[in-house]
């Protein structure tokens, strides 16, 4: 006979195990954040300065080099832009009768927790997306970099045979190190569902040219890192661009409250469950990221 007085206090509706759950279930959906440093705050309003990316000069008639001796020395002083972003507010809850935990044919209770958690996540790195590409509203980036692909000599999109993946990647590689001045070792290529597929396929019909890295894409449907990236598939990303960044330096997460769940028990009633979690985002070195558009010829 079943035991139904269990269903107000038995572990597996105790706060910490939601929260278990909600955090195993969080580790594999995040995609943006591993592109963010994360610093908790306090404040609902939080201001930092962007500093300006030209390297300082003295002026043409105020050489840093070949001073004379005994003479005075330029002077030169960089500036600073405040900036402040406010904390966005990330939340979603369920109500689950009673009677669904208790006899449903599936596990309600933890299916639910799994798609609560993965909607607010996708929340989260919606906005991470937003704000590192710029492209929320007019879709005109106004501080990061960008080229288009499909004019002049930057190939074709990506899923045309002018394609020119490598060279595009090594543009905004190129682009970071350039005007940035940012060391490029470990750069991460965020790219949309289709434009993996098409990233892959691009390295396999190469496969002449580079056989080991069309075999592993037979073998396991991963394209390795091409110009010394590593490449994230996001839903998150916008059709027809890609987003080259400088893990951990282009910008900062700002935690006010971090991914977390609380459960309240209507005994015989109803259990709600409720996923939260707030913060912003501070794009602090926008010349370490680029934005490759037009990635797509045809939807």
């Amino acid at each position: 006979m079943a035991d139904y007085t269990g269903e107000s206090g038995s572990a597996f509706l105790r706060k910490e195990v939601v929260d278990a759950m909600v955090k195993q279930t969080a580790r594999a959906s995040y995609k943006f954040k591993q592109a963010c440093a994360i610093v908790s705050t306090n404040a609902w309003k939080n201001s930092f300065y962007r500093e300006g990316t030209d390297v300082l000069s003295a002026g043409t008639r105020n050489a840093i080099k070949g001073i004379p001796r005994g003479a005075n020395f330029p002077q030169a002083v960089p500036n600073w832009q405040e900036v402040t972003v406010r904390i966005l507010k990330h939340g979603l809850e369920a109500n689950i009768p009673w009677e669904d935990i208790i006899s449903g044919d599936i596990n309600i209770q933890a299916r639910t927790i799994i798609r609560l958690t993965e909607a607010v996540v996708k929340s989260v790195d919606d906005d991470i997306w937003d704000v590192l590409s710029q492209t929320l509203g007019t879709g005109t980036p106004t501080v990061i970099q960008s080229f288009a692909l499909g004019t002049g000599t930057n190939g074709g999109n990506w899923d045309q045979s002018s394609a020119a993946i490598v060279d595009n990647l090594m543009k905004a590689s190129q682009l970071i190190s350039t005007n940035g001045n940012y060391d490029v070792s470990n750069l991460i290529c965020f790219v949309s569902p289709r434009d993996y597929r098409n990233i892959a396929k691009w390295v396999y019909d190469k496969g002449t040219q580079w056989d080991s890295l069309a075999e592993k894409i037979v073998l396991n449907g991963k394209v390795p890192g091409l110009a010394g990236m590593s490449f994230v598939e996001s839903n998150s990303v916008t059709a027809s661009y890609a987003l080259v960044v400088k893990p951990k330096t282009c910008a900062t997460f700002k935690e006010l409250v971090s991914l977390r769940s609380t459960t309240e028990v209507d005994p015989y009633r109803s259990t709600m469950i409720r996923v939260v979690e707030e913060g912003c985002v501070e794009l602090t070195d926008p010349l370490a990221v680029v934005l490759i558009k037009n990635t797509q010829a045809a939807p």
